[in-house]
């Protein structure tokens, strides 16, 4: 076995995540978003907390209710952006189907200063790759979508 070797183990919620430098990386499946999420959660050696745990299994719980919580943001912040596709009519809903699943982020309790976790729900837009707006939650719970400029 190699000294470079990342070791890998089994967490609730995230399933199997393998250790980076001060990160944990995997892959976390969210349905109503369509699709699975490379994973990135920033935890030393000792593997994400509990406070991390918690706010991923809002996150997964609440989902679909988030995904309808963030969708007018993310007609806002394509149109602010002057990328918003055509064919997004008067349902903001119908976004979704410009975005793909890009990476999703769960910072720790650094984030906001504050000891609330922020999980962070990154998109990559189908016609501009290089807009990459984000959902911002704390402790699971939706705050706003992020510019992807």
């Amino acid at each position: 076995m190699s000294v470079f070797s990342k070791p890998t183990a089994e967490y609730p919620t995230f399933g199997t995540l393998r250790y980076g430098s001060a990160y944990w990386e995997g892959t976390i499946h969210l349905e109503p978003f369509g699709g699975s999420f490379p994973i990135i959660v920033r935890a030393k050696r000792e593997g994400p907390s509990a406070s991390q745990v918690a706010a991923m299994s809002r996150v997964v719980s609440e989902a679909a209710s988030i995904k309808a919580l963030a969708s007018a943001g993310m007609v806002e912040v394509h149109e602010e952006s002057e990328l918003l596709p055509s064919g997004v009519g008067p349902h903001p809903e119908t976004i979704w189907q410009h975005l793909a699943p890009s990476q999703i982020e769960v910072c720790d309790e650094t984030y906001y200063g504050d000891g609330r976790i922020a999980v962070l729900l990154i998109f990559e837009a189908s016609e501009q790759p290089d807009f990459a707006p984000a959902i911002e939650t704390a402790d699971g719970t939706f705050v706003e979508v992020l510019s992807g400029t």
